[in-house]
């Protein structure tokens, strides 16, 4: 085989799955609902192994021309995801909807789209994977079609999403303009790169970001799409497209324009305040619990701008480490709504777990693990999260944004320990039906929701693992 055909094993796995699932959809209709759980779940699988096998391989390549750059931080992050996808596709199964094989397709093509964001070394191989992610997306929130929301949804996400994709687009065109190139690794020019142009060029490239982020004030889409996608699609696209996002922060501003880091990490700073403090604050006035989860998701990740922001190693290892803890917290949360809701009766509101603790003592206890993490009480792994980022800000002489960070987190604690009221404290006239989940979903959200405990109490292997994939190649300190 081709060398460089063996350094993207994972994408080719991740093709011929996607092939594959089509034919059998056409030619076995009648097996369509678990061909696609099968697929997309031994595909994960083998991606993860295979992405692992590279890990323990410290190469630096660029293959194909230099379009696509094969390092640890492409393999780890392509780790990260197809692990993450893995979870999700066992333990959002219990909808048959959740587990139609068209859903999965999608999933697996925006899975394609996070690969290609990690391993790009040229603004077009970049800009084809965040497509791919993109358009997948919008198919996901659209797949209910029978509710009006989610079309309305996926509307408003499709428009505000092309406008991102267009000025994205037009902050690339201003660069190839300036430099008449599209590599990473020729963006050296110190004339141009001071340049008001430059500036410009990146400000409309990092609204693009931003928006792939569902950060203020490109956030509208996110409590939509969350509330009007099916479990699994929310659960999805509120987690998975964040590792591409962050792959494409990385190459673009730390890799390719590491030189104007005064300038775009003002305007990262900006919006990661904004995002935190509008996201915390909308949240507290939500009863709709997937809107909840959307507005601290906007605050999450104005947590991961904050940090990056900093423009430190430490600042972008610990962005990724609170990337992957606000993972483990998010996948809790839906999978939880899954198990607890029947085929006859979503969990919907707060006032739908009122006395959650009397039909589900189990289930209760691993959402206020999640809870409580979100909020960063320690010994739970969300504690790390915020810790290690106040730690840099502190470190980095930002004080006052340490202070805000700290403030903010207090208000957010209201609307996480609201939930858990409800759950504990709340009476319930009428009794909670059982779900109709399977023992492997239960299974699946068990081990999840322990290690959020379990990894709170020796975070080591998380963070040392981020230090891993990011440290041998980002030496900016």
């Amino acid at each position: 085989m081709n060398i460089e055909l063996t350094q993207i094993i994972p994408e080719l796995i991740i093709a011929s799955a996607i092939c594959l699932l089509i034919l059998v959809n056409s030619l076995i209709p009648s097996k369509k609902r678990y061909s696609g759980l099968i697929i997309g779940s031994l595909t994960m699988l083998s991606c993860a192994f295979v992405s692992f096998l590279f890990l323990l391989d410290p190469t630096n390549s660029f293959i194909f021309n230099d379009h696509y750059r094969i390092d640890h931080l492409a393999m780890g992050l392509k780790f990260v995801t197809y692990l993450g996808s893995l979870m999700i596709f066992i333990g959002t199964t219990t909808n048959k909807d959740n587990a139609k094989s068209e859903l999965i397709l999608l999933e697996l093509f925006a899975i394609l789209g996070v690969s290609i964001l990690a391993s790009a070394n040229n603004m077009l191989t970049l800009y084809l994977g965040l497509e791919t992610l993109t358009l997948s997306m919008y198919g996901l929130v659209a797949s209910k079609r029978s509710s009006e929301i989610a079309t309305e949804s996926a509307m408003k996400f499709f428009i505000l999403g092309a406008i991102a994709s267009a000025i994205f687009l037009y902050g690339v065109s201003y660069i190839y303009g300036l430099y008449g190139t599209l590599f990473f690794g020729e963006f050296n020019d110190v004339t141009i790169n001071n340049s008001i142009e430059m500036q410009l060029a990146l400000a409309f490239i990092i609204c693009g970001i931003a928006f792939k982020f569902g950060a203020v004030p490109f956030h509208s889409w996110v409590p939509d799409s969350y509330q009007g996608a099916s479990t699994s699609s929310a659960l999805f696209i509120s987690t998975i497209p964040k590792i591409g996002a962050f792959a494409l922060i990385y190459r673009l501003l730390f890799e390719a324009f590491i030189a104007n880091v005064e300038f775009w990490s003002l305007l990262l700073l900006l919006l990661g305040l904004l995002s935190l403090i509008l996201g915390n604050l909308i949240a507290i006035a939500q009863d709709n619990l997937r809107r909840l989860l959307g507005y601290s998701a906007i605050g999450n990740i104005g947590f991961i701008l904050i940090a990056f922001s900093i423009g430190t190693t430490e600042g972008v290892i610990a962005s990724l480490v609170g990337l992957i803890i606000y993972f483990f917290n998010t996948a809790v949360a839906f999978m939880s709504l899954e198990v607890i809701s029947s085929e006859n009766r979503a969990v919907v509101s707060l006032s739908d777990i009122k006395d959650l603790n009397s039909s589900h003592p189990w289930i209760s206890l691993i959402i206020l693990f999640a809870m409580f993490s979100m909020v960063g009480i320690p010994p739970l792994i969300g504690f790390y999260a915020k810790w290690i980022v106040l730690s840099e800000l502190i470190n980095a002489d930002m004080l006052i944004i340490a202070l805000i960070g700290i403030i903010i987190s207090v208000i957010a604690a209201f609307y996480y320990l609201r939930v858990v009221w409800y759950m504990y404290f709340e009476k319930n006239e009428l009794p909670i039906m059982q779900g109709s989940s399977n023992i492997l979903q239960k299974i699946s959200l068990s081990i999840i929701g322990l290690m959020i405990v379990i990894l709170g109490l020796y975070p080591s292997p998380i963070i040392d693992f981020c230090r891993f994939i990011i440290s041998p190649f980002l030496l900016i300190d």
